[in-house]
């Protein structure tokens, strides 16, 4: 009989809460489909399910609501923090977590009164439900550009895996003039390069690979930081050059040489 005690008394710890594996994703084009959505957040980690949110009333060119789910809760936020506010068929699109809502709730949404629950649950922190509406025209050949968007940003995130690492090429000129007389030309190169990225998240720590056609490895402190910066910086121009930015692997990084 003491064995049960603990478990049934109000001394224990209470559970933490489960983190959140779903993002609703609003703001989107009419014309972006499922199979849209799973390009762009697939690369972050395994998805569950890709919920396309029908328009409000079919309204003609309402903006689209979308619901992913991760396998991981690491992943949701990984993605997250790299996709929301990126631009996808012309429209900037917003990625917000969500709480899962109670059987009772969802069997209401499910049964019509969607538009209704997200008007009164909006507010509440947490379940990300305030997503609004807005009226936008679809335009001839936006359907076509979808893939060209699509594909815009995916190379602005870069086609590996992602990752904490990200190397950026064509930085400098192993050649140049500069690259080969001043003696604090790589170290000042890298104090740059750490304050520029440092806008996106913590540099945990870059090298500069002197023998390299301009290639410097950067290390962030999550994923999320690494695609800020990856997306930003690639295809940037940078003393005459253009930069690529993608993302690396902890071993290619430790091996790398350093100025």
């Amino acid at each position: 009989a003491g064995g049960t005690g603990g478990g049934m008394g109000g001394g224990g710890e209470p559970a933490a809460p489960e983190e959140p594996r779903k993002l609703m994703v609003s703001d989107l084009h009419p014309h972006i489909a499922a199979d849209d959505l799973k390009e762009v957040f697939s690369p972050f980690g395994e998805l569950t399910s890709v919920e396309m949110q029908p328009n409000a009333g079919g309204a003609e060119g309402a903006l689209g609501t979308a619901y992913i789910t991760f396998q991981r809760p690491s992943d949701a936020r990984d993605a997250q923090a790299a996709i929301h506010g990126l631009e996808l068929a012309g429209r900037n699109i917003t990625v917000s977590f969500m709480a899962e809502l109670p059987a009772a709730l969802s069997a209401i949404a499910a049964g019509g009164m969607g538009s209704a629950l997200a008007g009164v649950l909006g507010g509440v922190p947490g379940l990300g439900l305030g997503a609004h509406l807005m009226m936008g025209g679809g335009g001839a050949g936006v359907e076509d550009n979808i893939g060209a968007e699509r594909a815009a940003l995916l190379a602005r995130i870069g086609s590996a895996a992602p990752s904490p690492y990200v190397l950026l090429k064509n930085m400098f000129d192993p050649a140049g003039k500069d690259e080969t007389s001043d003696p604090d030309f790589f170290g000042d190169l890298r104090e740059d390069i750490m304050e520029e990225c440092g806008k996106f998240g913590k540099v945990e720590a870059a090298k500069v690979d002197r023998a390299s056609q301009g290639h410097v490895l950067l290390q962030f402190d999550s994923t999320g930081s690494a695609t800020k910066a990856a997306s930003s910086m690639h295809s940037r121009w940078f003393a005459g050059k253009q930069i690529t930015a993608e993302f690396t692997d902890e071993a290619a990084f430790a091996s790398a040489p350093s100025a």
